[in-house]
């Protein structure tokens, strides 16, 4: 959606000199869950985000594609050049 710079500029200043104010209360404390969970989507998550990272440096540099060695260990193989075994 398009809108000015005028508008955007009149909002701004109407909230910054608005009078409202507002109490969030007090903080909650967050509930203890379970850190294997946790930690497990993280590593999922944090793999797969390294492998497609890694694949597009890789290829800009390069203009190769990961090795499967290196898609295996989420990427680490290229930034440590490790080699597989032959």
């Amino acid at each position: 959606m398009k809108s000015s710079p005028l508008v955007c500029l009149a909002a701004s200043v109407f909230l910054a000199l608005s009078t409202v104010t507002t109490s969030a209360g007090p903080a909650a404390t967050p509930r203890h869950t379970g850190h294997a969970h946790a930690t497990a989507v993280w590593i999922i998550f944090g793999c797969a985000g390294s492998i497609i990272f890694t694949a597009y440096l890789k290829h800009v540099a390069q203009h190769q594609q990961l090795t499967a060695l290196e898609a295996e260990t989420c990427g680490l193989a290229y930034w440590f050049r490790i080699q597989s075994p032959r």
